[in-house]
């Protein structure tokens, strides 16, 4: 599992588009149709985006990276309280 965390504007959309590229994977964020044209502005092509609410309850072939941790929590169980995340090196 890859996890991107670093400060506002440093790059972590980006990253997470690139991974998606290089290992065919579905990236669930908030607003599919901005993060397509991000993605066109980074010059990546070849991406699926799909909002939030597609991620459960379906059957993907192929891995699911998630823009914005937290707003996805959010979106599937509004009652989160709080949660621990742990920065590696």
């Amino acid at each position: 599992m890859y996890r991107i965390i670093d400060g506002r504007a440093r790059g972590k959309t980006s990253r997470l588009m690139l991974l998606a590229k290089e290992n065919d994977a579905i990236i669930a964020c908030a607003d599919p149709k901005t993060m397509e044209r991000k993605a066109l502005a980074y010059g990546i092509v070849g991406l699926t985006f799909i909002p939030y609410n597609k991620v459960m309850g379906y059957h993907y072939d192929k891995p699911i990276y998630v823009d914005e941790i937290e707003g996805f929590m959010y979106h599937i169980n509004r009652n989160i309280g709080g949660y621990t995340l742990s920065m590696e090196d």
